[in-house]
């Protein structure tokens, strides 16, 4: 894979592929590279990277544009504040607007694909029905081959998901290991979160190694297929004529690079979709870009136990409970619980208490085992931008979802002490020691009141919402934005609610619809 956009335009000559009549906004001065294609495609996660390889296999002559580095997984390392600025948006600090939800966005080739914890989850099919997209069943199939997806087997579960599912088999629940898009990793362990050092594409007689992102699948693929790959290069600005989408102006470390294109598809994640979409002041008369945002935010809540559990070793999730989640028949509400664990700075960044207080619970890093409440959320939030055309990010939990988000983390601590677990921790402020159910009214007295417990996002979701009624909805069902042609998205952006499930797959197929539906038309 070229690692940069000057490996590979070595022999290109931007002006021979521009068109003799070129738009106004080609006519500027000061112009540094101009490129021609068919499809310009902004980001290359779970929705850019697919709709790139596809759309290059069809012949079409495909440009994407990443944000980030193109990285090289044998470069990732265990110092975190250096993965955190190279993995993430904003080092990893990126939030909402009053700071009380920490939302994690994937910057770079391959997106938040890169760090995730490769959980493969289909939602139900009745869901795809309520979306009115049920025909995109089959395309997981086709995703799922493409990422190595394979069913968990004993020998991927440690001891953190073991001792999670015996809290759960006690407590009688629904659970069971997932499936994931990982290779064999004999190193695998909580660095996952800042990307897999051994990650490499499967090759005919060969599963791969290591973590299947997008990075070491469908990118490979996509430029196999002719696609070209510009990393470190930003896109400002979507241009439009004539209610048209003709092109895209980015930022380059050594300059502008404008594309002139006959599509453009949006596939730069739920927020930095409508946050360009604002920035380039494309129309939005209904009022509808950069709502209906979901987050699935999150909760982690930690047992101490007598016994040495060294949760940072092996695969971080191998094993969730899905027992308070129906998505066929409560599409609307719910959560899940999946073990959890992190590095010694991201446990101790979540633990409660200050000073020596602190210190005791960190001494017992080795005895803790973790689960995330991930919570199907109701609210939603908003995208907006700035003077200076950042994102704010509006996201404040209704009442019905603090409700359910609190049920879910006393059942979280209700399993860890079913599992064994001598005290509960929750990442409030103060420390409140937890040692019986009794205790946990402390939960239910305090509730989730921002700033107050630390939440988390992985998933933000929803903010260019698809549906063919033009005045409630962004885009069309096939993608394309109502209001401007040629201009379509493929992200989870598109989510009409809250999908519930880890989201990866159910992206990377919609991304698949959308470029068959550009390749058809």
């Amino acid at each position: 894979m070229a690692d940069s956009y000057s490996a590979m335009n070595k022999s290109q000559s931007w002006l021979s592929n521009a068109t003799n009549i070129r738009p106004s906004w080609l006519k500027k001065k000061g112009l540094q590279r101009q490129e021609r294609a068919d499809v310009c495609v902004i980001g290359s996660g779970a929705g850019g990277a697919v709709v790139a390889k596809e759309l290059a296999e069809a012949g079409l002559s495909v440009i994407i544009l990443e944000a980030g580095e193109n990285h090289d997984p044998s470069t990732f390392n265990t110092y975190e504040p250096e993965m955190l600025r190279r993995l993430f948006w904003d080092s990893g600090l990126r939030g909402t607007r009053d700071n009380a939800i920490v939302i994690s966005q994937g910057k770079g080739v391959g997106g938040s694909t890169v760090h995730n914890l490769c959980y493969a989850v289909r939602p139900p099919q009745a869901l795809l029905y309520r979306w009115q997209v049920p025909e995109i069943w089959p395309h997981y199939n086709q995703v799922e081959q493409t990422l190595g997806v394979t069913q968990m087997q004993e020998t991927d579960v440690n001891l953190l998901n073991a001792v999670i599912r015996r809290g759960c088999e006690a407590m009688r629940w629904r659970g069971g290991l997932q499936r994931h898009n990982r290779g064999e990793c004999p190193t695998c362990g909580v660095q996952c979160l800042f990307g897999c050092p051994v990650s490499k594409a499967k090759q005919i007689d060969s599963r791969g190694t290591g973590k299947q992102s997008m990075a070491v699948t469908y990118i490979p693929l996509a430029l196999a297929a002719g696609a070209k790959l510009y990393s470190d290069c930003l896109a400002e600005k979507i241009h439009v004529e004539k209610g048209r989408a003709v092109g895209v102006s980015a930022r380059l470390p050594s300059g502008t690079l404008h594309i002139q294109s006959d599509i453009v598809v949006l596939a730069a994640g739920a927020i930095n979709s409508p946050q360009l979409w604002l920035k380039s002041q494309l129309p939005n008369t209904n009022r509808r870009v950069g709502k209906n945002l979901h987050l699935h935010p999150a909760a982690f809540v930690g047992g101490i136990f007598n016994e040495t559990i060294n949760g940072q070793l092996g695969i971080p999730q191998s094993y969730y409970i899905d027992q308070f989640l129906d998505l066929r028949r409560a599409p609307d509400s719910g959560y899940l619980l999946m073990p959890a664990f992190g590095s010694q700075m991201i446990v101790s960044a979540s633990l409660p208490g200050f000073g020596e207080d602190h210190r005791e619970l960190m001494e017992r890093y080795r005895h803790i085992a973790a689960l995330l409440v991930l919570l199907h959320d109701r609210t939603t939030g908003r995208v907006s931008v700035n003077y200076t055309g950042s994102p704010n990010i509006t996201y404040r939990l209704r009442r019905s979802d603090r409700k359910v988000l609190v049920e879910g983390i006393i059942n979280a601590a209700r399993l860890l002490f079913a599992a064994g677990a001598t005290e509960i921790l929750m990442p409030y402020t103060q420390h409140f020691p937890i040692k019986t159910e009794a205790d946990l009214d402390i939960i239910r007295q305090r509730g989730i009141v921002p700033n107050d417990i630390m939440l988390a996002s992985s998933h933000p979701q929803g903010t260019l919402r698809m549906g063919e009624n033009p005045n409630r909805n962004v885009v069309n069902l096939s993608g394309e934005s109502h209001a401007v042609k040629g201009l379509f998205v493929a992200d989870a952006s598109l989510f009409p609610t809250s999908v519930g499930v880890p989201p990866t797959l159910t992206i990377a197929a919609l991304a698949t619809h959308v470029a068959r539906q550009i390749a058809a038309n």
